[in-house]
């Protein structure tokens, strides 16, 4: 538009100029015994090019302006064109982008400088539990709040910056001393503690922040960054709501996981897997009545990896949805390659991890497999976590009622060490309820444990809800839970995971051992 006007502009005012020239040229010159009517005429001549002057200025004037103005809005929109490429438009903080090019600029003048550098990346624990609940205007509310108090916590001249969702960054450049991250660290982990108020509302979230300093951690500013995510992800493993500085350790246990993760996403296919099946017994005649399948994986080099490794491996990855079909192929080809009346009516507990009810497609499959066959799904009972049914989506709510439409038993496992909210047994039809090992192994008469354990099996039994103690190792516990009437018992003191052969070689021998105790009965009554 601009380059337009300046051509019209640069055609018309030659021309004005020249018709100008041409028109007082054609004039007739005034003499002295011109007739007053040729002075007349040339009065109306210069006269008209005098207006005519006038109006092409006026229409230049006009030109002019209209220039001005578009330079001013085309000015305007390559500044807002370059606000929204460089700042987040909820927080108005520098984006991802204007980030990496400030961290570039205060490394090279650190380098320059010889002076260290620190970068703080800091995510907010909780924010999704508030988006979900409270909505999206209230979740974005709280991350505005949250960049003002964070900017609050940092030194004038560091950069405050936003890389989406909830996570925020600050550059801290020209550092004198170390101890001023750790200042700056927990300062902001407390005010993030703090409530925040929305609408008449309080909402709680905390920080946790990963730190890595340039050049002691790296020179580069993208390694900075890896290594800050790497702490921060350390900070989040030991409980959240802290800060943690990057170490060589964790870049150690980074490599760590990511080649084992590697490893199990093919440790189905190489046979690595294989289940193993703990039995659970019966409190007052310890008699064996369910067994609890659990997955073992013998890695060919490393050996025996432990389930509380792998298994939040797998969650995270999205392999937990490969094992877990897996695990329901490998107990029902046990299951069809004995006479099910062998196992008593034992039941058989499967674990299911809340990625597999976010997907339940292979969930419905092995219930239509069931079905299908002459194994009853009352046979089986699923394992489940606190924290599914804390606020369950649709899809999980119709996958539970799915599966208890079916017949299939609901189990809550480690039962004490999240949510524990018994309202949600009731309303779920929870039928068993698996008291976490931490609770039993100090277990005492009258300790908080017991208190604890005891206030448990009171009140779901008043929901008619069983009871299940977990990691039993001893004979006290034993006779300790028979005290406060637990119904069921797990754990090393009378039955480890063995393999599917062994289990049913303990039913066997149990089953035997009833009709010869029947057998002496009936005949001391004769």
């Amino acid at each position: 538009m601009n380059t337009t006007i300046k051509r019209l502009a640069g055609k018309l005012i030659p021309a004005v100029a020249a018709l100008t020239h041409q028109t007082a040229a054609a004039a007739p010159a005034p003499q002295a015994t011109t007739h007053t009517s040729t002075s007349l005429n040339h009065m109306m001549v210069t006269t008209s090019i005098t207006a005519f002057s006038i109006v092409c200025i006026l229409l230049l004037y006009q030109f002019w302006r209209f220039y001005q103005r578009a330079q001013r809005r085309e000015a305007d929109i390559r500044q807002q064109l370059w606000r929204q490429a460089n700042y987040d438009y909820l927080t108005q903080l520098p984006n991802r982008y204007l980030l990496q090019k400030c961290l570039e600029e205060a490394i090279i003048d650190c380098q320059q400088s010889q002076q260290q550098l620190g970068l703080l990346l800091i995510d907010l624990d909780g924010f999704k539990d508030v988006n979900d609940i409270a909505g999206h205007a209230v979740g974005d509310r709280l991350l505005q709040n949250a960049a003002l108090r964070i900017q609050s916590c940092a030194r004038s001249g560091n950069t405050t910056a936003k890389l989406g969702g909830d996570e925020f960054v600050v550059v801290i450049p020209k550092l004198r001393d170390i101890q001023v991250l750790h200042e700056i660290g927990a300062k902001i982990v407390e005010t993030i503690r703090s409530p925040f108020y929305i609408e008449d509302n309080q909402y709680f979230v905390t920080a946790s922040i990963g730190i890595a300093v340039f050049p002691d951690h790296s020179r580069s500013g993208e390694e900075l960054m890896m290594f800050a995510d790497q702490a921060l992800y350390a900070a989040k493993r030991a409980g959240k709501n802290q800060y943690q500085f990057f170490t060589q350790t964790m870049q150690r246990e980074i490599r760590d996981r990511i080649s084992l993760t590697h490893d199990l996403r093919s440790a189905v296919a190489n046979g690595e897997l294989h289940l193993v099946y703990q039995p659970i017994y019966r409190l007052s005649d310890l008699c064996l009545i369910k067994a609890e399948a659990l997955i073992r994986w013998q890695h060919p080099t490393r050996g025996a990896i432990p389930p509380d490794v792998f298994i939040p491996l797998a969650e995270e990855s999205g392999v937990i949805i490969e094992i877990g079909k897996w695990i329901f192929d490998e107990v029902l080809h046990d299951l069809s390659a004995i006479d099910l009346l062998r196992l008593q009516g034992t039941q058989i507990s499967l674990n299911i991890s809340p990625v597999q009810f976010a997907h339940p497609q292979h969930l419905m499959a092995f219930i239509k497999r069931l079905q299908r066959s002459n194994i009853p799904c009352e046979r089986f009972c699923f394992e489940i976590t606190e924290g599914l049914l804390l606020e369950p989506s649709k899809v999980t709510q119709d996958t539970l009622k799915n599966v208890k439409h079916a017949g299939i038993k609901l189990s809550i496992d480690d039962f004490g060490t999240g949510y524990s909210a018994l309202g949600y047994l009731k309303k779920y039809q929870i039928d068993y309820v698996k008291i976490d090992k931490s609770f039993i192994k100090n277990l005492e008469v009258d300790n908080y444990d017991f208190i604890l354990c005891r206030s448990i099996i009171q009140m779901a039994h008043e929901l008619n809800i069983k009871l299940i103690a977990e990691g039993v190792e001893n004979a006290r516990q034993e006779s300790i839970l028979k005290v406060i009437n637990c119904d069921f018992i797990q754990g090393f003191l009378h039955g480890r995971p063995t393999m599917f052969s062994s289990l049913l070689e303990q039913v066997y021998q149990q089953t035997a051992h009833q009709r010869v105790h029947s057998l002496m009965n009936n005949d001391t009554k004769h």
